[in-house]
């Protein structure tokens, strides 16, 4: 098999316009400790969660009491161990919310204590917890927890991209025939592909993320999702060379959806100068 064709960089330094600088409260120290924490809380909240695993009731194909006591009680247990370690800080994990994140100086976690509910209640390895943290409005730190599998992705905008112990990058390659695309579960229904490579959904948007950024997939088209979903992702895709964009390949601003509601665009993660191609490779129906 001949070697795979790399692509040519298409990173660009700009200088971001804002009407207001941005002025983090948290330095690079401050962040190297909390990157810790958050690692221990996400290692120790995934036991919590595999504790529930495998407890569904067989003859339901979605069971619904199993996930909601298990997501309550993996919420319950981070939003405590959080603020007994930060009282300074907020907690955040959806619903209706009075305020922006720009509007917030104080640190914001992020928390989806359940990405990929649907697995976990069928048994299926692919689900996680994601934390987010946002500093002044922007998100800085990220931790995608895979209790199954054992791994463990984090980020913060201080270091590098890392899965467990080791660092990780986003693929260096064009698209081809063996390329893999991560969609959401209905996304047959809304796009026609023409992508030649292989395209599948499994079922948890925050793994989807780690996957493009370790280079396991070129990329994710992302529907349906909140700001909880992608937060953690984003800090860590980006960590690994890649970004978030929408299906034009604009850029987008997660504190826009910070008030809980849905984002009302189709997103792709992937490396960067990946997403106008994989866009135009995927047309609505």
């Amino acid at each position: 098999m001949a070697p795979k064709k790399k692509r040519k960089s298409t990173v660009r330094t700009k200088q971001m316009t804002t009407n207001k600088p941005w002025r983090p409260r948290l330095g690079v120290r401050d962040l190297a400790e909390i990157l810790t924490f958050a690692k221990g809380l996400a290692r120790a909240s995934g036991a919590l969660a595999m504790s529930y695993y495998g407890r569904a009731n067989p003859t339901l194909r979605y069971d619904y009491d199993l996930v909601t006591e298990a997501d309550l009680a993996l919420n319950e247990y981070l939003r405590k161990e959080v603020l007994d370690a930060f009282p300074d800080h907020i907690f955040f994990n959806g619903g209706a919310q009075k305020k922006n994140l720009r509007d917030i100086t104080d640190p914001v976690w992020v928390v989806d204590p359940l990405d990929g509910s649907a697995g976990f209640s069928a048994g299926m390895p692919v689900w996680g917890v994601s934390l987010a943290l946002f500093d002044s409005g922007r998100p800085v730190l990220g931790i995608i927890h895979l209790p199954v599998t054992g791994e463990l992705y984090s980020a913060s905008r201080s270091g590098p991209a890392m899965l467990n112990d080791r660092k990780i990058t986003v693929r260096d390659q064009e698209l081809d025939n063996e390329s893999l695309l991560l969609t959401y579960s209905r996304f047959h229904s809304d796009f026609i592909t023409k992508l030649t490579g292989k395209v599948r959904s499994l079922g948890s948007t925050a793994a989807h993320m780690a996957y493009v950024a370790r280079g396991a997939a070129s990329g994710a088209i992302m529907g349906n999702v909140h700001i909880w979903d992608i937060a953690a992702g984003q800090v860590i895709l980006e960590a690994a060379g890649g970004a978030i964009r929408d299906l034009s390949g604009k850029k987008v601003d997660l504190a826009d959806y910070s008030r809980g509601g849905d984002i009302d665009k189709v997103l792709i993660a992937a490396p960067m100068g990946l997403h106008k191609e994989i866009g135009s490779l995927v047309e609505h129906r």
